[in-house]
């Protein structure tokens, strides 16, 4: 009797045994991912799979960080005096460019990693509807059209098609009135209204703070912070926005040895100014007697600490604000430590070269030829600049 009640409790089932609770579907879940509801169905093209932007990075690890959305950080920053906010004020950068909305490559990660940012499209809006930025016209779209497609739509126009690119724009701009064209010109791109433009102009420290090389983490971790959103505590904080480039190149001369900042427009001067070619040639001869009369001490300088990370970078500082002899003179105590980036000596020919050094430039990139390990990608590139120097190098 008590083998049948055994096998029945078998097939029946122990009636007593506590069954395993139901798990309820409404139950909040935990959320490795940021919240995507809002972006509309047609931007989506333009960003990656929704798992991509996690809400840690590196998680596990001593780099791990928590990624702060757009709405967190209002309320430890602070907006400009016509109330936008970081992310914002770097939006009208990319709109300045007409690259937005849209972008033929996508929304960049830094959007929701760096700035809490994961619907960009909304952003945009916002700042349309407070008319910072406005829709280009369509007649300033025609150039993203082949030829193809504006012989297309002066041919429904019933207006000549001949003529090349620029003229068939120009026959478009003058015969056919802006409401007449398609509404498929081209994407339809933001531009800045004079609001925007004057808002960038006054904010001007987060797009030179976005692309800075010295940028940092928001942690100290590694050592005091170097951020966009330091700045904003120190200049919007106090609405200090005219003195941004003496507070941040102050901050640069003390942390990196070069104010930076500071050489903005002097920068700008040097880079759009032609040269006439006895300036260069005069300028090439002091720069080679400079390196000459300091070569004791570059060999001094190399004998200290470090394996030239330093000097390469302060390097590539001091040609931020255009000081190339200086660049020249650190570039050069790096190339004296063996130093083994690439860069170091890319960066050095290209200098040694726009001053018709011709000569020294082979000499530097043979040098790096020899030290990059063989092994890096990036030495292909030496030796492709090795033989292009080389020809020109005989040609003179």
């Amino acid at each position: 009797m008590a083998l049948l009640n055994f096998i029945d409790g078998l097939f029946k089932g122990d009636k007593t045994k506590t069954k395993p609770p139901v798990r309820n579907s409404t139950a909040t879940q935990k959320r490795y991912y940021a919240d995507s509801s809002s972006v509309a169905i047609e931007e989506r093209p333009y960003y990656q799979q929704d798992s991509y932007y996690t809400l840690v990075v590196h998680e596990g690890t001593q780099f791990e960080k928590k990624v702060i959305p757009f709405n967190e950080r209002k309320t430890v920053t602070y907006p400009s005096k016509n109330g936008l906010y970081v992310p914002e004020i770097l939006l009208l950068e990319y709109c300045k460019y007409g690259k937005y909305p849209k972008p033929s490559n996508g929304y960049p990660g830094f959007w929701w990693f760096d700035y809490g940012v994961r619907d960009v499209g909304s952003l945009l809006d916002s700042l349309r509807s407070r008319e910072f930025i406005k829709w280009e016209r369509k007649g300033n779209l025609l150039m993203n059209l082949n030829v193809n497609e504006l012989r297309e739509i002066l041919r429904a126009h019933c207006l000549s098609t001949t003529g090349k690119k620029g003229e068939l724009i120009e026959r478009i701009k003058s015969d056919i009135a802006e409401e007449d064209l398609p509404n498929n010109v081209a994407l339809q791109k933001y531009t800045l209204t004079e609001k925007g433009i004057e808002e960038l102009k006054e904010n001007a420290y987060v797009p030179y703070m976005h692309n800075h090389r010295h940028k940092t983490t928001d942690d100290s971790t590694f050592g005091e912070p170097f951020t966009v959103w330091e700045m904003n505590k120190i200049i919007a904080a106090e609405g200090r926005q005219k003195e941004w480039e003496t507070i941040v190149g102050e901050i640069e001369r003390q942390r990196f040895g070069v104010n930076m900042a500071g050489s903005q427009g002097t920068t700008q001067n040097l880079r759009t100014t032609q040269e006439v070619p006895s300036e260069k040639e005069n300028k090439g001869e002091e720069l080679k007697m400079f390196l000459r009369e300091n070569r004791k001490n570059i060999i001094a300088a190399a004998n200290t600490e470090g394996d030239g990370f330093f000097e390469e970078s302060k390097g590539l500082d001091y040609c931020t604000i255009g000081n190339d002899k200086e660049a020249l003179y650190q570039f050069y105590v790096a190339i004296e430590k063996k130093f083994d980036a690439p860069a170091l000596y890319k960066e050095t020919a290209k200098l040694l070269h726009k001053y018709g050094l011709y000569d020294e430039e082979v000499k530097v990139l043979k040098k790096g030829v020899a030290i990059v390990p063989a092994t890096n990608r990036h030495r292909e590139e030496l030796l492709k600049m090795l033989q292009d120097a080389m020809t020109i190098s005989k040609t003179r």
